[in-house]
């Protein structure tokens, strides 16, 4: 049986401006030469290399950040590194990309380099609610980019965030409605979360959370808006695989299944996150989030890891269980202990989950509490 494969992510930092509810690994500074940021990105892979030896890769996601501003000559030389690791031809290639940065002339030359497949952060198109996400693009805007890009890459997924300001169950319902009216293959619906630990960076809208000046909708709001994308969504038929993401059939992002599948996957550039499996455990690197001390790093011959964790066979047997009742597969229920299929009789006989054959899976219930459910699954350190 061939090793199983793994993926590369790419992390291009840069935004032209940073959305309030943001606390990704971002920068709004002026960007370094799309070339010189390509060519560490590169080297960087080389040197990460060696963790997947015998194995070949078989997804690229370049994520942000925006990289639709990155020039496609960059984003072309990205992807060569990862054909030289074994990614083959009409393998998955994605690229993420704001509306404004996102048209025909653009999408010609992500094809061109190699991008097969393109993710649009859409948000939403109710400009009320665009507003107050601190987003720049009007509805308009987004469905322009989502038709021309498709017009060239017909592989086109498209996000969608609620439970932010101004959004209703109504607000909700109508963004799904026009996004499956547009040429789009897989959706992405997240509900806004913010992290009140955030200590890496200030981010606005919990900053203002914390302090009691900004509200946002309450729970039963939050789940009632996602459950009317649910049904737009599977009406149109696009199938729900995650708890977050809908797809026409055959086009899942074969990438993030490698992350819910407990996969490896190679991360690359400033803030990025990889994940390497050894022979006693896993090794999970996270890159310098800003980009100087990365970019000396990697520019001074090292590896521009800010901290490695160490993953037992436990740890890694709970991630597998937290990760796997993310989709609709499910778990395989042989993995499960005695204690644990025990707790597996409660979650059947409430109704949070099922058994397909062989595999446990959550009901959409039960991913209404998928984090609570996949607590109770969970060995005791050192088990």
């Amino acid at each position: 049986m061939p090793p199983p494969p793994f993926g590369i992510y790419v992390h291009y930092p840069w935004c032209s401006f940073r959305c309030p509810y943001c606390d990704f690994a971002v920068t709004t500074e002026p960007p370094l030469p799309g070339a010189r940021y390509a060519a560490a990105v590169v080297e960087e892979v080389r040197r990460r290399a060696p963790a997947f030896a015998g194995r070949s890769c078989s997804t690229l996601f370049v994520g942000g950040g925006t990289p639709s501003l990155w020039e496609p000559e960059a984003i072309a030389r990205v992807v060569e590194a990862a054909r030289a690791l074994g990614l083959p031809p009409g393998a998955e290639v994605t690229l993420e990309a704001n509306p404004e940065s996102a048209d025909a002339r653009r999408a010609s030359a992500w094809r061109d380099a190699g991008v097969n497949r393109v993710s649009i952060g859409v948000q939403s198109f109710d400009a009320a609610v665009l507003h107050k996400l601190g987003r720049r693009h009007g509805p308009s805007e987004a469905e322009r980019a989502i038709r021309e890009v498709a017009g060239l890459i017909p592989n086109v997924s498209a996000d969608l965030i609620y439970g932010g300001r101004r959004a209703s169950v109504e607000s909700a319902r109508a963004d799904a409605q026009r996004l499956v009216s547009l040429p789009v293959t897989h959706v992405s619906a997240y509900s806004l979360t913010l992290d009140p630990d955030v200590l890496a960076e200030d981010v606005p809208f919990s900053r203002l959370a914390r302090e009691g000046k900004l509200s946002f909708p309450g729970d039963d709001e939050v789940l009632g808006e996602g459950r009317a994308i649910a049904e737009v969504l599977e009406a149109a038929g696009l199938r729900r695989y995650e708890i977050s993401n809908f797809a026409r059939p055959g086009f899942e992002s074969r990438h993030n299944l490698l992350y819910w599948r407990s996969e490896d996957y190679l991360g690359a550039g400033a803030g990025a996150v990889g994940c390497a499996r050894t022979a006693t455990g896993a090794v999970r690197w996270t890159n310098h989030r800003e980009f100087r001390p990365w970019l000396a790093a990697v520019e001074a011959g090292a590896l521009p890891s800010a901290s490695e964790e160490v993953l037992g066979p436990a740890e890694l047997r709970n991630e597998r269980v937290m990760l796997a009742l993310r989709t609709t597969e499910g778990l395989e229920a042989s993995l499960l202990s005695p204690g644990q299929l025990r707790e597996v009789a409660g979650l059947l006989r409430g109704g949070l989950a099922v058994l397909l054959g062989d595999r446990l899976a959550l009901t959409p219930a039960g991913m209404e509490v998928h984090s609570a459910v996949a607590e109770r699954l969970f060995e005791p350190p050192g088990a």
